[in-house]
């Protein structure tokens, strides 16, 4: 007998990498639908979704947000933002932050608050503002060149709506923009900050200064954060041509200067959010709109501010020339972690959408992973990622699919039925066993699992040499054993499929009905020499 060769991974944090042949098995070609971060050595499946509006397609919910009912600030609840088409009014809904009752978060229905839409028919409604202000009780929005308000505790209840707030507020002044972002409100001061253009909007509890700073005109700004004292403003070249610039402002409208200028490297920088103590970053460098010139494959480019620069740590590299952002770029930090919207064809032609989430692992890992997907395993047709909302462990996720909208959420069910509507997908790193030019023949391979539950199975795939690079594996094993903790394939009478002989390959998990995997391992055996 040859050699025997093998690995053992038992741990998965490290998330999706740039190179799928790195040689650390914590990271993974593909992690999606599991959490691989809550507990670094198995990987627990989400639940899937099901439909989120029972009037998705004519309210067309695109932002989501907590804030209070009525006049208590005690009882918050899930406002979203969407547009009537029947009047062509811009409007609110909510839900209840509870589950077992109507209108809540494991229901289709929406209530609607008092004067719940905008008095007259809105025009080029802008959903990517959507931000609650305490100190005004408004939630304010933007369309039409002006700012609208809805205040959500006047009279003993929600549901006085003012279409043009900066009027209402005696501002002076009319908002006139060409690109514009999601606004903040700054821990340090109480303050609601929006960036539009190349200048940031201020509104100290109802007066307004249009201007309190003004960055260079040949940038706009796409993304603003908190950073200690500090607000990160993001900008990138409006040409698409060039480097994106991040900011440092100590909220002194008075100085003439910025507190520190950051080189982010090529590429239009769309996403920036403090995570862990860092900056970090998301930038898109290729062909489609946020263009840094002629480029054969799309990336969407992670750095973090370190050391005085902003510093590459991962890349998604697409196969195609364009890879697909949100209309309004939504982002949510939670946990510490950064959840952001991406849809994109990788370099073996799998189309992967949906919600991805960044973080930092116990050993400071920077990891990704593909955390829900808009709709189950159903992929959209020619669908765009509108807006999304993590409320505790529910994900609301505003799409279309094939020009009509849509709203999934998180399924409630305790049990196991809540994770048969989608599969669990993990795809290992490919294994070489430490020299490619040498074939190898599998001998054995197994999964560990927590206990099975009664719907529980778990699928074994895996692609080999040439293929790797395909879309097409070859399944090894199903296993639907109650109580399993692992599954084994050793030969072609145990499983009906003959193991391999390969020089590389590359294992697929795939999981449904709540498998939690712990676990892979394989041993081969060297059957040829190397050549000198």
């Amino acid at each position: 007998m040859g050699k025997i060769v093998g690995e053992f991974i038992n741990r998965f944090d490290g998330g999706i990498v740039t190179d799928p042949r790195n040689k650390d098995t914590r990271y993974s070609r593909m992690v999606k639908n599991f959490d691989i971060h809550t507990y670094p050595y198995k990987m627990i499946p989400f639940k899937g979704s099901e439909s989120g509006d029972a009037n998705a397609s004519t309210r067309t919910k695109r932002n989501f947000l907590i804030a209070p009912l009525g006049t208590s600030i005690s009882t918050p609840v899930l406002y979203a933002m969407g547009r009537q088409s029947a009047t062509d009014k811009a409007e609110v809904q909510y839900k209840n932050l509870t589950t077992g009752a109507s209108n809540d978060l494991d229901d289709s229905s929406w209530a609607d608050p008092t004067n719940n839409q905008s008095s007259g028919t809105v025009s080029a409604q802008s959903y990517a503002v959507f931000v609650y202000y305490a100190r005004t009780n408004l939630i304010y929005m933007v369309a039409t060149g002006k700012i609208m308000g809805f205040d959500v505790r006047t009279g003993g209840s929600q549901g006085v709506w003012d279409d043009d707030i900066l009027t209402t507020d005696s501002a002076g002044f009319a908002l006139s923009y060409t690109n514009i972002a999601q606004g903040l409100v700054h821990s340090k001061d109480d303050i609601l900050y929006l960036p539009y253009d190349n200048k940031i909007l201020k509104n100290n509890n109802k007066t307004w200064t249009q201007a309190s700073v003004t960055l260079p005109t040949h940038l706009k700004i796409t993304s603003i954060c908190e950073d200690g004292n500090y607000i990160a403003i993001a900008c990138a070249p409006l040409t698409g041509y060039g480097k994106s610039v991040v900011y440092l402002w100590d909220r002194d409208a008075s100085l003439t200067t910025l507190s520190e200028s950051i080189d982010w490297g090529e590429g239009s920088l769309f996403i920036l959010e403090e995570i862990d103590g860092y900056l970090v970053g998301i930038s898109n460098v290729g062909t489609n709109s946020a263009t840094t010139g002629p480029t054969f494959n799309q990336r969407i480019v992670f750095r973090y501010y370190v050391g005085g620069k902003a510093k590459i740590f991962k890349e998604i590299v697409s196969e195609e020339s364009t890879a697909q952002l949100s209309v309004q770029i939504p982002k949510q930090k939670q946990n510490n972690y950064l959840y952001f919207f991406l849809a994109m064809t990788f370099p073996n032609g799998a189309l992967h959408e949906g919600l991805w989430k960044l973080g930092r692992t116990e050993d400071g890992l920077w990891s990704l992973s593909l955390d829900r997907t808009p709709n189950n395993d159903t992929a959209t047709t020619s669908g765009t990622l509108l807006g999304f909302i993590k409320v505790g462990d529910f994900v609301f996720i505003g799409y279309t699919d094939g020009g009509v909208h849509a709203i999934s959420k998180t399924i409630e069910i305790a049990g196991t039925s809540e994770y048969t509507a989608t599969t669990s997908i993990y795809e290992s790193v490919i294994l070489n066993d430490k020299d490619s030019s040498i074939k190898k023949k599998l001998r054995g391979v197994t999964v560990f699992t927590e206990p099975l539950p009664t719907a529980g199975q778990v699928v074994l795939k895996y692609q080999i040499d040439e293929n790797i690079d395909t879309t097409t594996f070859v399944t090894v094993f199903t296993n639907t054993t109650d109580d399993s903790l692992s599954y084994s394939a050793v030969n072609i009478e145990s499983t009906g499929v003959e193991l391999p002989e390969y020089k590389e390959i590359l294992f697929r998990i795939e999981s449904t009905g709540g498998a939690i995997i712990t676990g892979l391992k394989y041993k081969s055996e060297v059957i040829d020499k190397d050549i000198y």
